[in-house]
């Protein structure tokens, strides 16, 4: 029995008071291996050995939208067993840095959306908790700042 382990990195990207969401293209739902039916996404991806998470997030953030982020804080850890696979994902909450959103194939479209946008749609349950704790992380920082 082959095992793997395999660590994902994810940015909720808040531009002013906006953050990005991306819906997944058929072509890659199609080629996920542990979950084949989620179409909406944060951007992001899976780290090569030897690279740090930042590296690989504005790396992969780069890829799939264009975009140039700062990062400033983890804020959730998704730890999952399936198929003898151990996968890990961390999200960070993001800043937008610069650049316009060019989306590579793996998806077909993306929405910039307001705090009261993404409590009344119908993202799944997991992706709304990380937006709204990136939000408030961001949130906070601002003031303390000021």
């Amino acid at each position: 029995m082959k095992r793997d382990f395999a660590v994902a990195v994810k940015a909720v990207i808040i531009k002013e008071d906006k953050v990005l969401v991306l819906s997944r293209s058929q072509k890659e739902m199609e080629a996920s291996y542990m979950n084949s039916r989620l179409k909406w996404d944060l951007p992001g991806g899976g780290l090569h050995f030897f690279e740090r998470a930042e590296e690989g997030l504005q790396r992969e953030v780069l890829e799939e939208t264009n975009l140039h982020i700062s990062m400033e804080q983890p804020i959730a850890l998704f730890d999952l067993i399936k198929h003898h696979v151990h996968l890990c994902i961390f999200t960070y909450a993001c800043r937008w840095k610069a650049g316009q959103v060019h989306l590579s194939p793996e998806h077909e479209a993306f929405y910039w959306l307001t705090e009261q946008e993404v409590r009344e749609s119908q993202l799944p349950h997991w992706m709304k908790r990380d937006i709204l704790r990136g939000f408030r992380v961001l949130a906070q920082k601002m003031t303390e700042n000021e």
